[in-house]
């Protein structure tokens, strides 16, 4: 019996410490929110998307490609990035991006960047 009395009032206070600890802070602030860039490569002379584009959004090195409708859709943390990109287009070489934008905290940042599916 004696060890049983001695059980009950640890688990009791370890319960109440468990509790106390996993109060919210109402005084706490809410973390931010990401928010998001959403790059776009389009042929804008056939007026169609470009797919398999690679889009990297530094800083975090995070890379994707763009999809069948053109688009690369990042979720990021709000503060400055730059949006990098290499595509083709007609003529010698291609065009490289290296676009500065800032993302709001629940914001969407849209880029636009013009590529050709056909290439020379």
């Amino acid at each position: 019996m004696r060890f049983h009395n001695v059980v009950v009032p640890i688990l009791v206070l370890c319960g109440s410490a468990l509790v106390a600890g996993c109060a919210d802070d109402p005084e706490a602030p809410d973390p931010p929110r990401n928010g998001t860039i959403s790059a776009l490569v389009i042929d804008e002379g056939l007026n169609q998307p470009v797919e398999d584009v690679t889009i990297t959004i530094t800083p975090g090195n995070i890379v994707m490609k763009t999809d069948s409708n053109g688009l690369a859709v990042f979720e990021v943390p709000p503060g400055a990035y730059f949006v990098d990109a290499s595509v083709c287009c007609a003529g010698p070489g291609g065009i490289e991006y290296h676009l500065s934008v800032t993302v709001s905290e629940g914001e969407t940042t849209r880029v636009k960047m013009q590529a050709c599916l056909i290439c020379l």
